[in-house]
């Protein structure tokens, strides 16, 4: 081959070889293209998804819907076990009226009107005292309100020294924390997260802006909840008055979370990962709602219609509680219906069903043979209710007791037994479902 033909035929392998190498980097961007592209889908994706999931996470509770279809309820429907047992009776331990309870994995705490926190093993027996009362360190005067933040095991107890009191579960004295904002007479108080505090008020005078105000200890102005009640001063009830309803609570705990409920507000609010107070749920009363131009703070002889409604609310881990009553007539001065109602709402299957409305508005506890149950408080996968020793003995001695089919009749033997020596002064029982 001469000099000329190996020319031609070495350059016309370069080409060739450059039409390959171009053909694999062509090849190579396409796989990377490619690759780019399924991760950016997959990662919209996995947005949309997220974004949805959040958006998803609230829920209506179609309350008004439920309550149309009322049964009688057993607790075996729902739950596995019931605990009942008395609160100790020591000289010490001695209780007046419940005001408000904590519970935790390990201890019940009780609050009593100008009486110390009391604290309680989870079987009831009596541990100590948390402080005492008196205006020294580490005392306090009558509690208004109690917060238990089982994490770093302490106690807030807001007193009538408008002061938080702060002590841990050994009993031991913390620290007073004091602003100028705890001196607001119409506010109620808990504790919120870390070393938050949320402020909680109806609108009595009818131009307040929140609702619900977060605080740090120093007393700054963290996030707020509006109100969306207003009104002129004349129209203001003569006196003011506060709504108070039984079994109505504006604030409870659940997965180490304070979730608040305001007495006109029908959405609770939690606090999302990133420390936001948001919506998480909304109980919709439809027309059994109050309506604004009607709430008591307003002139106290506006009539209301009897289908109207409030409630409380508590949650465990698979169940939403709401226990409701009727509001009040203002005219006669007594309450619309002396029946009371109770709505369990399942979380997994979101449905609910209502129990036909009684005077105790209860569960029938068909597995030890107790009285209807009607939570007071609930904690992980147990709800709690608090009996005076006196309403106990009444029940045991009722043939609604006596002819009661039960799931454990050892159960209901003991309770047979206690009728005998039980004393209507002692202290109260409580109620304990496990699910």
């Amino acid at each position: 081959m001469n000099m000329k033909n190996l020319k031609v035929c070495y350059n016309q392998f370069r080409k060739n070889e450059c039409e390959i190498i171009n053909t694999r980097n062509l090849c190579n961007l396409l796989r990377l293209l490619l690759v780019v592209l399924l991760t950016c889908n997959l990662s919209c994706k996995d947005t949309a998804k997220k974004k949805k999931s959040e958006i998803n996470s609230f829920f209506k509770i179609p309350f008004s819907e439920i309550i149309t279809h009322q049964r009688e309820v057993n607790l075996s429907e729902f739950a596995n076990d019931v605990e009942i047992f008395q609160l100790e009776n020591t000289p010490e331990a001695l209780l007046g009226a419940i005001e408000d309870i904590g519970l935790t994995s390990d201890y019940i705490f009780v609050m009593c009107w100008a009486q110390p926190i009391l604290q309680f093993s989870r079987e009831g027996k009596f541990i100590k005292q948390i402080g005492a009362i008196g205006k020294g360190p580490g005392e306090y005067n009558i509690c208004l309100k109690m917060s238990i933040d089982e994490k770093s095991e302490q106690i807030y107890i807001y007193t009538t020294e408008q002061s938080i009191e702060v002590f841990n579960f050994n009993g031991d004295y913390i620290k007073t924390i004091k602003f100028p904002a705890l001196a607001s007479f119409m506010k109620y108080w808990v504790r919120g997260r870390d070393s938050t505090f949320v402020s909680y008020f109806e609108p009595i005078i009818g131009n307040e802006p929140y609702v619900f105000i977060e605080y740090n200890e120093q007393g700054d102005t963290l996030q707020t909840i509006p109100n969306y009640i207003f009104y002129d001063i004349e129209e203001q009830a003569d006196p003011p008055q506060i709504s108070l309803f039984e079994d109505q609570n504006f604030a409870y705990d659940f997965e180490y979370k304070l979730h608040l409920k305001g007495c006109y507000n029908d959405t609770i609010y939690s606090f999302d990962k990133a420390n936001r107070l948001v919506p998480k749920y909304f109980i919709d009363l439809g027309k059994h709602k109050l309506p604004p131009d009607l709430i008591y703070e307003r002139k106290w002889s506006r009539p209301l219609p009897g289908n109207l409604i409030w409630t409380g609310v508590h949650e465990t881990s698979d169940f939403i509680f709401i226990p409701y009553g009727y509001h009040f007539n203002k005219i006669k001065l007594e309450s619309e219906k002396k029946e009371r109602g109770l709505v369990l709402y399942s979380k997994k299957t979101q449905e609910g069903v209502a129990i036909i409305e009684t005077r105790t508005g209860g569960f029938k506890d068909d597995i030890a043979g107790g009285p209807d149950f009607c939570p007071t408080l609930a904690y992980d996968n147990v709800a709690l209710m608090v009996v005076s020793a006196m309403e106990m003995k009444q029940y045991l001695l009722t043939d609604q007791f006596k002819n009661k089919n039960v799931k454990f009749p050892e159960k209901k033997e003991k309770l047979n037994q206690l009728k005998r020596i039980i004393n209507e002064n002692d202290n109260d029982y409580l109620i304990l479902v496990k699910f």
